[in-house]
């Protein structure tokens, strides 16, 4: 069995409060842009790899964004809206790493994920292979949950049937779409309480 998580609100916590603020001071709202699971707009299309970051820093120029403002700031700002793993998160995923085929499945972008690999998955001396074997990033596949094209994609790279495959998600939406293409899922809430899915050794508790 392969167990397959979400990175944002299951893997690391999200402040979009932060992130809102920081463009602010650079002069553009972008709360119209902001979802639940999924963004809009610029923002998803970086998510879907349809354009690269010097053309999203671009633009948001577009957008509002003051001319002077560099890309540089740009991208802090919406490093803003990630926020870091817990220690303890980290551990509890390099116990379950040791007990399972491992594989993170995330709606993300460039700037998020060269984030998660440069500071937040190294927070604890480790790298992000020694909590996943695996990284299905939707820009990077240019597809987004819940797609049924990406879960299909997903399993044919893991060489893993659907069934196979247990799936952790704080999205009802993604999870029963997971299910649709015969994936088993698990709803994930967030604040670590996908935990209650995990004895203190990494092993599965199924309810």
């Amino acid at each position: 069995m392969t167990l397959v998580f979400d990175y944002g609100g299951v893997i690391v916590d999200l402040e979009p409060t932060r992130c809102i603020e920081a463009f602010q001071r650079l002069g553009l709202d972008i709360r119209p842009f902001l979802g639940t699971y999924r963004q809009g707009g610029v923002f998803s299309l970086l998510e879907e790899g349809r354009i690269d970051v010097p053309t999203f820093c671009r633009e948001l120029r577009k957008l509002g964004i003051r001319e002077e403002v560099t890309d540089e700031e740009i991208v802090k700002a919406w490093e803003d809206y990630t926020v870091g793993i817990p220690a303890e998160r980290l551990a509890l995923l390099e116990k379950i790493h040791a007990n399972y085929r491992t594989a993170v499945l995330s709606n993300t972008n460039p700037i998020h994920w060269q984030q998660a690999e440069e500071k937040f998955f190294t927070s604890c001396g480790r790298r992000r292979e020694d909590y996943f074997e695996q990284a299905f990033l939707s820009y990077r596949l240019q597809l987004q949950k819940p797609d049924p094209a990406l879960y299909a994609r997903v399993a044919e790279e893991l060489g893993e049937k659907p069934e196979d495959i247990l799936f952790f998600d704080d999205s009802l939406t993604n999870c029963e779409a997971a299910e649709q293409c015969g994936w088993k899922a698990l709803l994930a809430p967030a604040n670590s309480g996908w935990f209650k899915y995990f004895d203190a050794h990494g092993k599965l508790i199924l309810p």
